[in-house]
């Protein structure tokens, strides 16, 4: 049970969210209402807000929070949720460990464990939902992986699709007929623009001839030899292109 009476001093929040799309609303709202219970308002305490993944060790304010904690201007560290503060398990233990060596109470405004004190009261279940948060993440890699894998065996394209090209249902096509209202790249603009290089033109000058193609994305594709044959010969090492360049090189 909390106890609405004391006086917390030196109180801090952190709030973090993993994407710029991600809302931290939810996570304000919940600790306004913890801080309004315990006589306080967020201009009351020092803010530690973040935008980072959970497993990042590169994280400015949560790495600022620690050393202040270190350094005693913390005695109080109000959280959303445990796996707010890290889904990395090391990076739990270290939070942790630091509020700990210096007698910091860690508050959890929602989540089953409440308070985290520095005489170890809360801290095993905070472990274990710190464990449970960071093999979450594990099985979530190893899922996307086995989909990327399953993916990849069955021809598919992942990532940034190559210039000239699109993807339909997953796999790689030559685009034929490219939207340039959209910003699109033909293969054909590519591979003219390749022949007026090859026929003396300079990067700037076959950029210019062909208006859909860059200069940059021209002397990129020619300086890669490997490139430069999906354009000019039809033919990729990579099973997926070749297999999309089947359909205009027969």
């Amino acid at each position: 049970m909390e106890n609405m009476s004391e006086t917390l001093e030196n109180v801090a929040t952190y709030i973090r969210r993993s994407t710029a799309e991600q809302d931290d609303e939810h996570q304000l709202a919940d600790i306004k209402d913890w801080l309004d219970r315990h006589n306080l308002a967020i201009k009351d305490v020092e803010v530690y807000p973040e935008q980072a993944s959970g497993a990042s060790e590169d994280r400015d304010k949560f790495l600022n929070l620690i050393e202040d904690i270190k350094e005693g201007k913390i005695d109080n560290v109000v959280v959303w949720e445990i796996s707010r503060i890290a889904r990395k398990g090391l990076l739990a233990q270290r939070f942790f460990d630091a509020c700990e060596d210096n007698e910091v109470v860690i508050h959890v405004s929602n989540g089953s464990v409440r308070e985290i004190r520095p005489d170890g009261t809360g801290r095993l279940v905070a472990d274990i939902i710190a464990s449970v948060a960071a093999e979450e993440r594990r099985t979530l890699i190893r899922r996307t992986r086995s989909g990327q894998r399953r993916a990849r065996e069955e021809g598919k394209w992942l990532g940034n699709v190559p210039k000239g090209f699109t993807r339909q249902d997953g796999y790689l096509k030559p685009n034929l007929n490219p939207d340039y209202d959209e910003g699109e790249t033909g293969y054909l603009d590519i591979v003219e623009a390749l022949e007026l290089i090859e026929n003396g033109m300079s990067y700037r000058q076959a950029a210019e001839n062909t208006p859909h193609v860059t200069r940059q994305t021209l002397s990129n594709i020619d300086q890669d030899e490997e490139k430069r044959a999906w354009y000019t010969e039809q033919e990729a090492e990579d099973d997926r292109i070749q297999e999309a360049l089947s359909e205009i090189s027969c």
